[in-house]
């Protein structure tokens, strides 16, 4: 049983799903804003003061939000790729735009009076297919650890998930955003996708699973939220 309603504490827009669970839990997402989950007999008042003494921290989580989306794509910006930072260099050209790593330096060949939005589009394109590749490497040990095979790998700009899998046909959602992060993040939501083979919720035996699938996943779940 859940129910989710909207609040509004202090300057914020608060989503709040009363479900059954022990604990209040707190997550700012890009789209979605200041996320609650807290148990069924939580009163407002309660959910209010446990939103305003993390004030600072959500504060903290919207600059980090903030300053992605503010990300630059001119001539020497620099761009996440896979936990490093990439220099971006722009070369102006006629015809087809594509992109070439050389080191540490993404280069984007593309139309000089090109906007953000189309460099924007050019560097996903680019990330895409660098995930694509990247998961490929990595699924096949990954399955072998878990027992379980994915029917298929998709990729996506999600706003609220960093993976998804479909347990009817094992077909296994990755986030694009997952291209940005460090390679140990991959191998995480690779991990806990597939394990959702095993067991469908996020229960104690789903847990336990992770915990020898992958021992280090609490740090790398930390770490993936670190730099969200």
């Amino acid at each position: 049983m859940t129910k989710t309603t909207s609040l509004t504490i202090g300057a914020h827009k608060v989503s709040v799903t009363r479900k059954r669970i022990k604990n209040l839990y707190l997550r700012v997402q890009p789209q979605a804003g200041v996320l609650v989950s807290a148990p069924l007999r939580t009163s407002d008042a309660e959910i209010s003061r446990f939103v305003l003494s993390r004030e600072d921290w959500i504060a903290q989580q919207q600059a980090k939000m903030s300053a992605l989306t503010q990300r630059g794509y001119d001539d020497g910006d620099t761009i996440p790729y896979f936990g490093k930072s990439l220099m971006l260099r722009r070369i102006d050209r006629t015809g087809r735009t594509y992109t070439a790593l050389r080191g540490d330096v993404l280069e984007l060949y593309i139309r000089g009076d090109a906007d953000e939005a189309a460099c924007k589009k050019a560097v996903d394109a680019w990330y895409r297919a660098e995930l694509y590749e990247a998961a490929g490497a990595m699924l096949p040990a990954v399955e072998r650890t878990v027992g379980k095979r994915a029917g298929e790998l998709r990729v996506r700009d999600m706003k609220t998930r960093w993976g998804t899998c479909n347990i009817k046909t094992a077909m296994i959602t990755l986030n694009l955003r997952l291209a940005e992060r460090p390679a140990e993040c991959l191998r995480y939501v690779l991990t806990h996708e597939l394990c959702h083979l095993h067991e469908a919720g996020h229960g104690e035996r789903f847990w336990k699973r992770m915990d020898v699938y992958y021992p280090e996943w609490k740090r790398v779940r930390k770490l993936l939220k670190q730099h969200t």
